[in-house]
């Protein structure tokens, strides 16, 4: 056994979690069965990725295509209420935004965009003021201090209630293949509020890909007359500490416009924008042994561990970017977890009587080792899965090629059994034997009773008791009518003993015909 020096632990322990568990960075564990070689250790750098993020132009192309689209709701029905949220809307996919996984969200009447499904049909406040500049806790939803992590593209003053008919949409679309898929929001011909003359059309896009967020502006006429016109786009996280909106100085290019809070007319047929929200963050990463010791080369999201040399749990240590400028270091641990293979035998193929069931046992050998382990089982017959076999035993009655699939849920085992009958009446003793050498009939056939059980013993006895034929180990058909010493025995009836392997006893008379 090795010594490990107890004040060592306690050193490393200290200087090892004085940075702080992990808020951001998991490793997730991996299970494995025992007979594979390696294990894999992933962690969420996607979420990573997101924690800031560069504003950039893109290339403008709004999208009126809605044949596939669907109605954004509100309790069913096409969302039609000023200043309200939809019901909440599946994205598809997982994005990630701000370091924050994200499967919903809900759309705001107003060209808002919320990943919070509770905050279905709620208001989406307006008025805004010209002091409510990204990042602020209050844009666009604010309720008890509370603020969700959003997206403004733009962010007005829309009047839902005053659609035009057969004109005005309010729809959602996921597109393409993943995962490369990209979940469309669109705002097409929105009249805005007190100027219903007044149309928005606008798409939000979120990619699946790189977790990145186009913003793409076809009309967004100013409302002079109400709210000072003000409109506002961008985007923040969840407490509103760090946000991004075109002209907020992150982007790899030159933005000359400003698009926080403030008043600005766009029209496709002279200044159409659009706008791309990229995730800025590079992470560094270093995996490490039990022993605090780096691994040579383990820079990637993931780890590959082989099972021969295992030194867990592993730790990922993960340095990255927030939002506000800062290098974050962060780390998880993760495991493999080795899970037994389940050790199935069904015996030799076998023969049956007709009338005969066999009880098949799929009971692992190594059955001990799953003792807080869930087996699942699923018999087949020749190929096709048996319904509702998904027992342990299975009992045949007919002929066949049955086969058992035996998993915890990621380890599986196989194995499989042919189940002939017997061919004419082999599963019969025999009454009547007439050893005349015609092929028929001419010996005791007991082949049946000996490749089923095994026959211990055989002894033959005349009529009056005497032993006149005996035969110890595998008898199949080795008496046709001749005594111990290998003369021919009269005819007559003869009374037989036949002691089985398992235990079993079967006697009877035999009738000898010449």
């Amino acid at each position: 056994m090795k010594r490990i020096n107890f004040l060592t632990i306690m050193l490393t322990a200290l200087l090892w979690y004085g940075q702080g568990r992990a808020q951001h960075v998991v490793v997730y564990n991996d299970t494995v069965c025992d007979t594979e070689q390696y294990g894999v250790l992933r962690t969420n750098i996607q979420a990573l990725m997101t924690s800031a993020y560069i504003t950039d132009t893109t290339a403008y192309a709004y999208d009126d295509n809605f044949m596939n689209a669907s109605d954004v709701l509100q309790n069913g029905v096409p969302l039609a209420i000023d200043d309200e949220f939809s019901d909440p809307i599946d994205i598809g996919f997982t994005f990630y935004f701000f370091g924050e996984p994200y499967t919903q969200l809900v759309v705001g009447s107003n060209g808002d965009i919320v990943f919070q499904p509770s905050i279905a049909g709620t208001y989406d406040s307006w008025p805004i003021s010209a002091s409510q500049l990204i990042p602020d806790i209050t844009l666009p939803y604010y309720d008890n201090n509370t603020s969700y992590g959003s997206i403004m593209g733009a962010y007005h003053d829309i009047h839902a209630g005053r659609r035009i008919q057969n004109v005005s949409e309010m729809k959602y679309e996921l597109r393409g293949t993943a995962p490369h898929r990209k979940f469309i929001i669109t705002y097409h011909e929105m009249p805005q509020f007190s100027c219903t003359n007044l149309l928005t059309s606008q798409q939000i896009i979120l990619h699946e890909d790189d977790y990145s967020i186009e913003v793409h502006l076809k009309h967004k006429p100013v409302c002079n007359g109400w709210n000072s016109g003000l409109a506002v786009v961008g985007i923040q996280n969840d407490d509103a500490s760090c946000g991004y909106y075109p002209g907020d100085g992150t982007s790899a290019g030159s933005i000359l416009v400003n698009r926080n809070t403030s008043v600005f007319s766009i029209d496709s047929t002279l200044n159409p924008e659009a706008w791309k929200f990229v995730p800025a963050t590079m992470p560094t990463i270093t995996w490490y042994d039990a022993n605090r010791n780096p691994i040579a080369g383990a820079t990637a999201d993931s780890l590959v561990v082989p099972l021969n040399n295992y030194q867990g749990p592993y730790t990922c240590e993960v340095t990255y970017t927030d939002c506000h400028g800062n290098r974050t270091t962060e780390y998880d641990e993760g495991e493999i977890i080795v899970v037994p293979t389940p050790i199935v035998d069904l015996g030799a193929d076998q023969q049956r009587c007709r009338d005969e069931e066999i009880v098949l046992d799929a009971t692992p050998q190594n059955i001990s080792d799953f003792q807080n382990i869930t087996l699942n089982y699923q018999w087949s017959k020749d190929g096709q899965p048996i319904a509702g076999a998904t027992s342990a035993q299975y009992t045949v009655t007919e002929p066949g090629t049955y086969s058992v699939e035996v998993s915890t849920g990621r380890c599986s085992t196989m194995d499989e059994i042919v189940i002939e009958n017997y061919i004419n009446d082999a599963c019969i003793i025999p009454e009547v034997i007439t050893p005349d050498d015609n092929g028929k009939n001419d010996a005791f056939v007991l082949d049946y009773l000996n490749g089923k059980y095994g026959i211990e013993k055989i002894e033959i006895f005349n009529r009056w008791g005497t032993k006149v034929f005996e035969k110890e180990n595998g008898y199949t058909d080795q008496w046709h009518g001749q005594s111990k010493s290998g003369s021919e025995l009269p005819p007559a009836s003869y009374f037989y003993v036949v002691k089985l392997k398992n235990g079993d006893v079967k006697t009877g008379y035999v009738q000898l015909v010449k």
